[in-house]
């Protein structure tokens, strides 16, 4: 006769939680892996040079809490990239108003003018905002909603395994 000793939760791997894009996770599951995650990223970032490498490496697995969400609400794991394309497009738009704000205000940035200079920062950090806003909104999103309940298209209610 054998016992399982083990203390570990049914349906909670963290190989699987952290590097699979398969299946479906609870919303307490992954606030756990997104705490573990944003620990490490705020460590890995006061590490001058391998933080950054490190901050790379933590791109998959956040990705993967996200996606197993996405599926625990019947979505797509391809909505992820959301917030990547707004951040991406806000960057290119903001460089672009940037440089187009430094042109037209050439003459008055060449007199140290104030005015000038706050009219070069506005695009930017509109950006910023409408970045942080998107990506805010997109984690609360996954964060708070509710899976599906039953069984989805991704697998069984991971509720119901523990």
């Amino acid at each position: 006769m054998t016992h399982d000793t083990s203390t570990q939760v049914p349906g909670f791997d963290w190989k699987v939680l952290l590097f699979s894009f398969e299946g479906r996770i609870r919303r307490q599951h992954f606030w756990i892996g997104w705490l573990i995650l944003l620990g490490a990223g705020v460590v890995a970032g006061w590490i001058p040079i391998l933080g950054g490498l490190i901050g790379l490496a933590l791109i998959w697995p956040n990705l993967a809490i996200a996606v197993k969400r996405l599926h625990d609400m019947g979505q797509s794991g391809w909505l992820v990239a959301i917030p990547w394309v707004v951040t991406i497009v806000a960057l290119f738009v903001g460089v672009g108003a940037i440089g187009f704000s430094a042109i037209a205000n050439a003459t008055a940035l060449e007199n140290e003018d104030p005015a000038a200079i706050f009219a070069l920062l506005a695009p930017a950090l509109g950006m910023v905002g409408l970045i942080c806003l998107v990506n805010l909104g997109f984690l609360l999103w996954i964060g708070l909603t509710p899976g599906t309940n039953g069984e989805n298209r991704y697998g069984s209610n991971p509720k119901a395994a523990g």
